[in-house]
């Protein structure tokens, strides 16, 4: 019985990590892309093996469709219970939280600061910190922040599912020990119609001054437009509470025509562009920027 449970141990530790990266594959790339990939390559082994009279061709054929087979069930079972867990998780975050959206008592950004480095291909990946100030306990606190693609290519449900983000919190004396941040997210429109990631952070009953809040996103094909010269893109900020100071700073990715890299700006205060090495730096920030005031700017890489 002893020697069972332990061949069960180590067999659950050894299949959990390969099953989780499966099922994040078809969760990123669709259930029925996937399962096409699969049996496409599956095809192909088994006609090769036809073809060749191999006869371990056919029996490796025979033998990985018997094993995706039981795969897809088991994925499809796991992603049941791993939506069904994330549904309940989140039900009892925001059920929670609205017993105390009374308050009175707002949380004060002290600091906001954001780099965004924008790959070759187009490829996006953010960094948000938020400095707070202290706030009274007792109350369930949480901060939302968002990110809006201002691409001119459609964004399928695909393209939404490829997007990763990662909330941390941590306190003023121990900016290396953060941990991770109970976080949820929708998916909404900016005014101007443009697909917005909404990311809701929850901090719990205790905010103390100083505390940093991390938001890291990795979008793919985030600004391709940008960098492929379809369109230009703008990169700007908006804030609806107030906020102690802010810095932006964009980071384009070895850019190759740099004579073909223009940048207007758009109510940015402290504008400044520079070379690093083969990129392109573009920052701005502000003191106690008014709220409901966009700034930022508009850049444009046309190598034609």
């Amino acid at each position: 019985m002893g020697a069972g449970s332990e061949i069960r141990r180590i067999v659950s530790r050894r299949l959990a990590p390969l099953v989780a990266e499966l099922e994040e594959h078809v969760f990123r790339y669709g259930y029925f892309r996937s399962l096409a990939g699969a049996l496409a390559s599956l095809g192909t082994v088994g006609l090769l093996g036809q073809v060749l009279g191999l006869t371990w061709l056919r029996v490796t054929f025979a033998t990985l469709a018997a094993g995706l087979f039981v795969l897809v069930s088991a994925l499809s079972f796991a992603g049941t219970q791993r939506l069904r867990g994330k549904l309940d998780h989140i039900e009892q975050l925001l059920h929670t939280y609205a017993n105390h959206m009374h308050s009175s008592s707002p949380l004060s950004v002290r600091e906001w600061r954001q780099e965004v480095v924008i790959e070759e291909n187009g490829d996006a990946h953010c960094r948000r910190d938020l400095v707070l100030d202290a706030a009274s306990n007792g109350t369930l606190r949480y901060v939302s922040v968002n990110l809006v693609y201002y691409g001119t290519t459609r964004l399928t449900n695909r393209d939404r599912r490829k997007v990763r983000c990662r909330a941390y919190h941590a306190g003023e004396d121990n900016a290396d020990e953060r941990t991770r941040a109970n976080a949820t997210s929708v998916w909404t429109f900016a005014q101007g119609g443009k697909p917005k990631l909404e990311i809701y952070i929850h901090l719990g009953p205790v905010v103390q001054a100083g505390d940093l809040i991390t938001v890291e996103w990795d979008w793919p094909g985030y600004s391709a437009d940008l960098m492929n010269g379809t369109a230009p893109e703008g990169f700007d900020v908006l804030f609806n509470k107030e906020i102690g100071k802010f810095e932006h700073r964009v980071v384009f990715r070895n850019i190759r025509v740099p004579a073909a890299f223009k940048v207007r700006n758009q109510g940015a205060q402290n504008l400044q562009r520079h070379r690093l090495g083969q990129d392109i730096v573009v920052e701005f920030s502000a003191e106690a920027p008014e709220m409901d005031t966009r700034m930022g700017f508009i850049a444009d890489y046309s190598q034609s």
